[in-house]
């Protein structure tokens, strides 16, 4: 009988020094500054991923492995039967155990706290953030916070027209003259998004430890920029036709504003209907669709050879969820079958189709794609204003 006790204790040194060494590493972690991402866009980076089909995804087992990590304990049988009773209860009030690690931080608008889902304009939702959180969560042993600041409708033509491309008086009173407005109802609407954004910003910077008690004022490092938008731009000649100019307005100009010349930017490129129609469709008489004007203008910031450096344009295209598209242009449309069709979609086309799988995988390429930046890159240190 002694020796299982003798073995026990010899272990205890170890085990006690183990113990020490985790403690000691995490002190040090929280000793170095945070890590801060922003995440700017319109309505597909506020987050369209909607719960209905990622509840029932998780409840088949050829589909749960894609989303445990946003369970509550990974306990994916758990989150089916708390969801069925709650919906058995009250049709109107789900209850969905959605995990949340508190080593990533998010501030969405008035929402501050630790990664989950449900940091975006319709509850229980999410969008790139969430697994671009885990993806740079498991990769630091730092805090990372996720900056993101996003709303839908706005095009980079307008709302978020950055400051180098805002027009000259003469600009204002030919542009007002043309939609029958005043020149100060005309300059309200042109890059007043922009400006929010990085009010917003500066604000999460200010706010940081009053948001985030973990925050222990070790200060931060803005580490990259991710840009997720284009939709709005497609509907108008002119927003089009400039979208690749204003795009790299954007970029340098945020550079400028956040007083980091070399910060990585991520370009989220389209990806609407995926790639059944090629990588840039054309229509009847062979001209590029708006789509892929719009595309084409996204991989041309981020490559061309006399372009600005440390830009990287990621497709999405590829993570169109073919599933929900069958259903939704499917005979009959999504409109035959809608408890079906709620299994892998509950949106609209321009939203990607609600696909929860869409969107997390969004999320994870914007992940590993900032790791492949940060690798060939040094980050400045902004100074915490705290």
């Amino acid at each position: 009988m002694k020796a299982p006790y003798s073995k026990t204790v010899h272990c205890l040194p170890l085990m006690i020094s183990c113990m020490a060494f985790f403690f000691v590493q995490r002190a040090l972690a929280a000793e170095k500054p945070v890590k801060v991402f922003i995440l700017a866009g319109q309505s597909n980076m506020e987050g369209k991923g909607f719960p209905r089909p990622l509840a029932w995804q998780v409840s088949q087992p050829a589909y749960r492995e894609r989303y445990q990590h946003l369970i509550q304990d990974s306990d994916c049988d758990a989150f089916v039967a708390a969801l069925e009773r709650s919906l058995s209860e009250d049709p109107k009030a789900p209850l969905y155990r959605w995990s949340s690690r508190s080593d990533v931080w998010v501030d969405f608008h008035d929402r501050h706290g630790d990664l989950s889902v449900g940091y975006s304009p319709n509850k229980d939702c999410f969008g790139p953030e969430l697994n671009m959180g885990h993806v740079l969560g498991d990769s630091f042993d730092e805090p990372v916070c996720l900056i993101k600041t996003a709303w839908g409708g706005k095009a980079l033509g307008r709302g978020f027209l950055p400051p180098s491309m805002r027009a000259t008086p003469e600009d204002w009173e030919r542009i007002a003259a043309d939609e029958g407005k005043t020149t100060e109802e005309v300059k309200m609407t042109h890059g007043v998004f922009y400006d929010r954004m990085l009010e917003e910003i500066q604000q999460a910077f200010k706010h940081l430890s009053k948001r985030h008690p973990a925050y222990q004022n070790q200060g931060y490092v803005v580490e990259g920029f991710v840009w997720f938008q284009g939709w709005n731009d497609q509907f108008k000649d002119s927003y089009r036709d400039r979208y690749q100019l204003h795009l790299a307005a954007l970029i340098q100009d945020i550079r400028r504003d956040l007083g980091h010349p070399q910060l990585p930017m991520i370009i989220g490129q389209l990806g609407h209907d995926g790639d059944k129609k090629g990588m840039y469709p054309r229509d009847a008489q062979g001209q590029f669709t708006a789509q892929a004007v719009i595309r084409k203008a996204q991989w041309d910031v981020a490559h061309q050879e006399d372009g600005i450096s440390g830009v990287a344009c990621v497709r999405t295209a590829p993570f169109w969820d073919m599933e929900a598209d069958g259903i939704y242009y499917g005979p009959g449309g999504w409109q035959k079958d809608v408890e079906r069709w709620r299994q892998f979609g509950d949106d609209r086309p321009y939203h990607y189709l609600g696909s929860p799988w869409f969107f997390a995988q969004v999320g994870t390429s914007f992940g590993k794609a900032m790791l492949e930046m940060l690798s060939d890159s040094t980050s400045k240190l902004i100074p915490n204003s705290n």
